[in-house]
């Protein structure tokens, strides 16, 4: 929900599209107006009850407390309307013009490269700060102190890039979390981390990214029609742990930029359900044309608006259904911390298969692997003894575990010539003699399996499922460009399957199997379909359920038999 001045200021000295001085399209004009009273009707049209506002963009205290004051009335506004806010600011980005001249010390916070020249966001106006610096870090804590004074019930940080490393990002976390939970003791903090850093969000109680793109089944799309971030997902929502909550924004378009090409509004019903399928949340980008065009009543913005509304008012009404989930998946990617894996979690999620993300830094201690049939690892290192140890338990008491070229060479500590690798004993196999073709070895009454090569996506997905077997509690008719994920709620005795259908057409007769006694069956959609009553059959000891209609996205909630 980014505007004000600072934002429009930002966008002009960045050169984004439409942020011109001449303003031709009245996107500055639209862009600074935003933080008035009547933005909150778009809010409650769209049912968002967590928006974030633009608090500091890198600009001098003075230049940017004329912004405060406006989103002072405007964060009353919003918690009067029952919407929390999060405040945005930039962990570096300095505006130079603006902070030498009313702020002469900050030129001495600008961070340098290795030969001594400013590091930059963007030329020629955007540096980032050294966010070491006692300076910066004092102006940093004055802005989250007035921020949280002004009722910010969360920070939202931007510009974190991995060239910091990750100790300095964690020492500037922790100043952070001083000064805003001295003030508000529930506040909730999160990163903009993008690849290669995700799992930074560890260091925080709340995950965020942009790294997401419009999903959707285009015909015309080179390397495959089908877009999920079903991959991204799961891989935030591992490293939210199911405590922190995780939000994504999908920043990327089939076509042009998220600043000139908002998704049709059937797109964003599309992402909102992707997103509520794997318990993560989805953040709408508004800035830029989408913003102008609500500001000015344009109707394809304001049925933009609508349909977002539509789909979030589904899970407000159902909340239920979306709480405390246990996952059902019979399989687990255990992966390191690099996000080298992110494509090939997509493309698995492509083929339909159901899998939990588990990290190297993880105490697997917290995880019960006893619920997965199959675990991969895809090169992951380093790999502790506590996880060697964990895993040959588990394939002795009857799982499969695959392993592909490197993965479970290195310990976690530095090693010396004569290191042999850790999982080798369980594998079979010896460093200096890798096997050249695939190696299978019982262990008790599991398996290991070597892969020495990476497998294309269909083969990885065949050999996972002859591993899984009839082991999956539930299965769908494979169908293309229909994805599903089924969760388990105790409580209630039901199992709540997910069915998301990219291609937005119209389903008809969807078969699953269900290999536990079904007592009750209900069907619950934010679309306009017909038929919502299911048929139920058991054939064999199993439970065939048939749903009649998806459109977009069905929520099938599955009741046990008390038998």
């Amino acid at each position: 929900w980014d505007g004000g001045p600072i934002e429009a200021e930002k966008g002009r000295l960045s050169g984004w599209p439409n942020f011109t001085a001449d303003d031709p399209r009245q996107v500055l004009q639209a862009t600074r107006g935003w933080y008035h009273p009547r933005t909150i009707e778009f809010l409650k049209t769209a049912h968002i009850n967590w928006a974030w506002v633009t608090w500091s963009v890198g600009f001098s205290l003075a230049t940017e407390k004329e912004q405060w004051e406006l989103l002072r009335r405007y964060i009353e506004l919003c918690h009067q309307n029952n919407i929390r806010v999060t405040a945005y600011f930039s962990i570096g980005n300095v505006f130079w013009k603006d902070m030498f001249e009313k702020m002469p010390e900050s030129i001495a916070w600008v961070d340098s490269l290795e030969d001594g020249s400013p590091r930059f966001y963007t030329r020629p106006n955007r540096y980032m700060a050294d966010i070491s610096h006692p300076g910066w870090m004092n102006l940093q804590r004055q802005r989250v102190e007035a921020a949280a004074r002004a009722g910010a019930d969360a920070f939202w940080i931007d510009n974190t890039f991995g060239y910091y490393g990750e100790e300095k990002v964690t020492r500037f976390l922790d100043d952070i979390y001083e000064v805003a939970s001295g003030i508000n003791p529930n506040i909730v903090i999160m990163s903009n981390y993008n690849h290669e850093i995700l799992t930074w969000g560890r260091l925080q109680n709340g995950v965020t990214t942009e790294d997401g793109g419009e999903p959707g089944y285009y015909e015309d799309r080179a390397g495959g029609p089908l877009v999920t971030n079903a991959g991204l997902l799961r891989h935030a929502y591992a490293i939210g742990e199911g405590w922190r909550p995780v939000s994504v924004e999908f920043g990327g378009r089939h076509s042009g930029d998220r600043m000139t090409m908002p998704m049709a509004p059937h797109k964003w019903q599309l992402a909102i359900a992707e997103c509520a399928m794997y318990g993560v949340s989805l953040e709408p980008y508004f800035e830029g044309l989408f913003l102008r065009d609500l500001s000015f009543g344009e109707p394809q913005a304001l049925a933009g608006l609508q349909a977002i509304g539509e789909y979030n008012s589904f899970l407000e009404r159902h909340e239920a259904y979306y709480t405390e989930p246990q996952s059902l998946a019979r399989i687990a990617i255990l992966t390191d911390s690099t996000d080298f894996i992110l494509p090939a979690l997509d493309a698995l999620s492509a083929e339909n298969l159901n899998y939990d993300v588990l990290f190297n830094y993880q105490d697997p201690a917290r995880e019960d692997l006893g619920r997965y049939k199959v675990l991969v690892l895809p090169h992951t290192n380093p790999l502790s003894m506590v996880w060697r140890d964990a895993l040959a338990k588990w394939v002795e008491e009857g799982g499969t575990l695959i392993a592909i070229q490197d993965a479970g060479i290195f310990p976690p500590q530095a090693v010396g010539p004569d290191h042999e690798m850790v999982l080798g004993p369980l594998l079979g196999i010896a460093r200096r003699s890798l096997p050249a073709k695939i190696q299978e070895v019982r262990r008790g009454a599991g398996t290991a399996i070597y892969l020495p090569q990476m497998p294309t996506v269909g083969e990885a997905a065949r050999l996972i499922r002859e591993r899984v077997g009839r082991s999956n509690v539930v299965e769908v008719e494979s169908r293309q460009a229909i994805l599903s994920n089924p969760v388990y709620q105790p409580q209630q005795r039901r199992i709540v399957l997910h069915l998301l259908n990219y291609r937005q057409d119209r389903q008809k007769d969807v078969k699953l199997c269900v290999r536990r006694p079904v007592a009750k069956v209900e069907i619950l959609s934010p679309d306009a379909i017909s038929r919502q009553h299911a048929s139920v059959r058991e054939r064999d000891g199993e439970w065939e359920i048939t749903v009649p209609e998806l459109l977009t996205y069905d929520l099938i909630a599955i009741y046990a038999d008390a038998r």
